[in-house]
């Protein structure tokens, strides 16, 4: 009767946790800041989970005088051959968007935001940051 007790709890700890949903088993999320440029602020987070990496970007126009904004995040290979991006675009002042993506490309993050004329030409660029 003895042995069964051990038996029993570690049974019902290996179900409990093969119950969990796969994000709960990733690790630390991390943000970050994306280097603006006028009237447009962008930020964003990346979380590793197994060897794929979740990376959110989002942007905000934050004055009148730009019509849209975008900030994009590019996810590399180790040798910078390959790589995934995810971007988020907004129209109109105040308005913010996000977006995700799930990405095999681990070993480099790079992130930038730009503004935009009414005719989608660039009106202005930020530097590019290397988050990792």
């Amino acid at each position: 009767m003895l042995r069964r007790i051990p038996v029993i709890a570690a049974c019902a700890a290996m179900l409990a946790f093969s119950a969990l949903p796969a994000s709960a088993v990733t690790s630390q999320v991390h943000g970050f800041t994306i280097p603006g440029v006028y009237g447009v602020r962008a930020w964003g987070t990346y979380a590793g989970a197994a060897t794929r990496v979740r990376v959110t970007v989002c942007v905000e126009d934050t004055a009148r005088g730009v019509y849209g904004a975008a900030a994009v995040g590019l996810a590399f290979d180790s040798r910078y051959r390959r790589h995934d991006n995810v971007s988020s675009v907004t129209v109109g002042y105040h308005r913010t968007q996000c977006r995700a993506s799930l990405t095999r490309y681990t070993s480099h993050i790079v992130v930038e935001a730009l503004s935009g004329y009414k005719n989608g030409k660039v009106r202005q660029r930020g530097k590019l940051k290397r988050i990792y």
